[in-house]
Order: C-alpha cells, then structure tokens, then sequence
C-alpha cells in the first residue's frame, strides 16, 4: 500500500543532504564576503565585511587637502556605500540557498522546486 505524498515526502528527505551542504558553502563564502564602498570624488574607499563591520579604509593623497568636514562626509559616503554593498551581497548568498521570500527553498540543482 502506498501513501499519498510519501513519495514528495523521500524527494525532501533526499534534497535535504543537498540544502545542507549547499548552506554550508554559502555560510563559508559569507564569512569570507566583504564588499567596497568609494566616496563621490573617489578620494575615499572602504571595505566592509558581510557583517557591515568596516575591516580596512584607503584615503587617497588629495584627501589630506579636504578639511575635516569634507572628509568625515567622504568617508561616510564610502562606508555607507561599503556597508549596504555587503548587506546586498548577504541578500544574494541567502537568496540563492533559501529562494525567494515565499518561493521555498531552492534545490540544490538550481531549480526552485515547482
């Protein structure tokens, strides 16, 4: 005797093996993810890591002419820009191992599963 929906029910159980792993390579590539941020005059670059701490800053030689004002707004352009730039980059990374919002999970194939 067979069981409506069984047959979905070892489909998932034989993905979920695939969704692990696929999860954990993602979670391995976040930890490494960082992304740039460059101020409007180009004078000022950030990087921040995919949790939006800001891990390194280069300020080009020109902006030591800027006064202080000029440069704190420079660099919080960059670093703004830096921090969703890695926000954006996380968003990719969980989208494509979780699917879109309402969509399910995505399998480990690439196909979302409809």
């Amino acid at each position: 005797m067979t069981f409506p929906g069984l047959d979905r029910i070892e489909a998932l159980a034989r993905n979920l093996d695939g969704w692990q792993r696929q999860l954990a390579d993602r979670m391995a590539e976040l930890e490494q993810a960082s992304a740039e941020g460059v101020s409007d005059s180009g004078l000022v670059r950030v990087t921040a890591a995919a949790d939006g701490k800001i891990v390194s800053a280069e300020l080009n030689a020109r902006a030591m002419r800027l006064d202080s004002y000029s440069l704190a707004e420079e660099f919080t352009a960059a670093a703004n820009r830096a921090q969703e730039a890695a926000a954006a980059r996380v968003r990719e990374l969980v989208t494509e191992v979780i699917g879109e919002p309402g969509g399910g999970p995505r399998q480990p194939d690439g196909h979302d599963g409809h």
